[in-house]
């Protein structure tokens, strides 16, 4: 790994580790004491493991070699790793534009079935996304590609604007929210 490869990813690691610091501490749930925000690392990976065998999983992502090929080529990425209590309830994967002005979400999965965030784990995701862009300087998110219709539809009631993509292969669609 060159140098400046290395500087990159630790800076940015304290970047994300400030944004988690700064969004608990804004979590303002009974059970707040609960949920812990952290990078993605070997334990979230092998808990991540478990969901293949969850029926009502509905996407197919291997976290393992999505991180694998983030952490090569996006230092500056954001990752976050939602925990409740001992239990990983969510993962997301985005990264900043090169010129720093948008934060795309590229990938994000809240465990399926029995979660103890249900209902608050895009919350508590969105919130970290925007600290992190607003520490880069950024004025603009995209959560890029939605997997359905109905997670569009959500996105569209949090005041994220649909964008359908071009059609051409380096354009998806996406869901864009100016901050």
């Amino acid at each position: 790994m060159l140098a400046t490869h290395l500087d990159a990813e630790n800076r940015y690691k304290e970047y994300r580790a400030e944004v988690f610091k700064y969004v608990k501490k804004a979590l303002d749930y009974p059970d707040s004491q609960n949920i812990s925000l952290k990078d993605i690392d070997a334990t979230a990976l092998m808990q991540a493991r478990l969901w293949d065998r969850i029926p009502e999983r509905r996407v197919d992502f291997n976290w393992e070699i999505d991180c694998q090929t983030y952490r090569k080529r996006y230092p500056k990425r954001f990752e976050l790793a939602i925990w409740y209590q001992n239990r990983l309830e969510s993962l997301a994967l985005g990264r900043p534009s090169y010129n720093g002005s948008r934060v795309r979400l590229e990938l994000v999965e809240r465990l399926a079935g029995n979660s103890q965030l249900k209902g608050r784990t895009f919350l508590i995701t969105e919130l970290s996304l925007i600290a992190y862009a607003n520490l880069l300087g950024a004025d603009e998110i995209r959560i890029m590609e939605p997997i359905n219709d109905s997670v569009k539809s959500y996105y569209v009631s949090r005041g994220y604007t649909y964008v359908p993509s071009s059609g051409a292969r380096h354009f998806p669609d996406y869901c864009v929210k100016k901050l």
